[in-house]
Formats: C-alpha cells, structure tokens, sequence
C-alpha cells in the first residue's frame, strides 16, 4: 500500500537489506542515489523473512544487538514512493522514524523499513547474510522481482 504523506519531507533512508545493492537501486529508482555505507541501527536486528530471499528487521530487547546497512542520500519524493511500493509499507514494513550511527560515530536522524508482520514470518534463529543474497540470488531477484515490480509501479503510481 502505498503512503504518499511523508514522502515529500523525506531525503534519506536506511536500507539493510536488498537495497543495499546498488543493481536492485538502480532497477527500482532508474538510479543510484548518493549511499554511505558501514551506517549502524542499534537495538535492532536483522534476520530472513521464511521462504524469501529479503531480511526483516525488528526492534531487540538486547542492547548489544544491531544491523549494519547503507544510508541513501538525496532521495526525491517520487524515489520514496517508489521504495514504499517496492517494500509494501504498510503491508510488510512500516517506514519508521530512527536514529543510525554513521561512520564517525555521530548519530543521524532518518527514517527506515522495519519490519511489521508477525515475527513467526522471521527466522529468528539466523541473521541474514547480504554477501550470501548477492552471490545466490541477486540475479534471480532483479529478474523475478525489482523489474517486475517498477514494471507494476510505473502503471500503478507513477
């Protein structure tokens, strides 16, 4: 479902999962937005949504816990609409308010997707692995999924 509202005033977001590709960025937003990576979530972690290739993330009652990810710079509000369409806010991911840790310790105030079903959809027991997406499955997914997807949101949204 897509939710325009804030889009306008967003510039940045954290992404942790298969946005942190710049192929699937590109797919999705026919670009690749400014991107500073080693960015930290804490208090979050990260883990595979059962029988897909994508992370959820949620909040973790443990304080060592956290997600390292990529914090996209420059975003136009037609690039936020695409990323809700393409994340289902409201549906899978709640586009949330956070504060991140950038590389030089400072915080920064963004917004990022967090994971809003049921956490029986998780597997809680393993932490996703990016390098493991890229090496097995990014092909696939840009293919069956990122195209197909902006193909639907040019007709739906855009």
């Amino acid at each position: 479902m897509l939710l325009a509202s804030t889009a306008s005033k967003t510039t940045s977001c954290f992404v942790y999962g298969t946005l942190m590709s710049e192929e699937v960025l590109s797919c999705l937003l026919g670009r690749i937005p400014s991107m500073l990576p080693r960015v930290v979530l804490k208090n979050h972690s990260r883990h595979p949504v059962r029988d897909r290739v994508y992370p959820g993330v949620i909040p973790s009652t443990s304080t060592s816990s956290s997600v390292e990810g990529v914090l996209l710079f420059d975003l136009s509000p037609l690039d936020m609409k695409l990323l809700d369409y393409f994340e289902e806010e409201g549906i899978d991911y709640k586009r949330t308010d956070v504060q991140v840790q950038i590389p030089d310790a400072t915080s920064f105030e963004t917004q990022a997707y967090i994971w809003c079903k049921h956490t029986s959809t998780l597997d809680l027991t393993k932490d996703w692995d990016y390098a493991n997406f890229r090496q097995q499955h990014l092909d696939w997914y840009l293919s069956s999924t990122v195209k197909p997807c902006r193909i639907e949101a040019e007709n739906t949204i855009l």
